[in-house]
C-alpha cells in the first residue's frame, strides 16, 4: 500500500533561530520595522506575514556568529520574499527608521533586492 500522507502535509516557514546579545534590544529593532512579537517561554517569536525569527538570548556574546559573517558564507542569513511594491515600501521604511542597508537596493524589472543588517549582525535580504 502506497503512503500518500506526505501530500497532505502543508509546511510553513521555516522559522529561523537567531542568538542575540540583548533580547529586548532585538525585539525593539524588529518591532520598529513592522514585526510583531510573541513571548514563547524564554524566547521571542518575531512575526511578519509568514516569516518568523525566533530570538533567543545567548549566554556568551561570542556565540553570536551570523552565517553571513563566516568565510565562505552567503551575504545573508535569511531571505524574505515579497513583491516589487512591497520591496519599495520596505525600502522607504528602512530609510525612515535609519536601518543600515548593506547591499542594494538593486532595482530591475525582473528581480529587485536589498539587504539590511540587524543589531546583532544578522543580514536579512528582501527580494521580489
Amino acid at each position: 500500500m502506497e503512503n500518500n500522507s506526505v501530500n497532505l502535509v502543508h509546511l510553513k516557514g521555516p522559522s529561523l533561530v537567531f542568538l542575540v546579545a540583548d533580547l529586548q534590544d532585538s525585539v525593539h529593532f524588529y518591532e520598529e520595522i513592522g514585526f510583531t512579537s510573541e513571548n514563547i517561554g524564554g524566547h521571542i517569536h518575531m512575526n511578519y506575514g509568514d516569516v518568523t525569527f525566533i530570538l533567543h538570548e545567548a549566554k556568551l556574546k561570542s556565540n553570536i556568529r551570523p552565517n553571513s559573517s563566516v568565510e565562505g558564507g552567503l551575504y545573508f542569513d535569511a531571505f524574505c520574499y515579497t513583491n516589487p511594491e512591497g520591496l519599495r515600501q520596505l525600502h522607504k521604511l528602512f530609510i525612515s527608521k535609519e536601518v543600515k542597508i548593506v547591499q542594494g537596493p538593486h532595482w530591475s524589472d525582473g528581480w529587485s533586492e536589498l539587504t539590511i543588517v540587524d543589531n546583532n549582525g544578522y543580514r536579512i535580504a528582501f527580494g521580489g
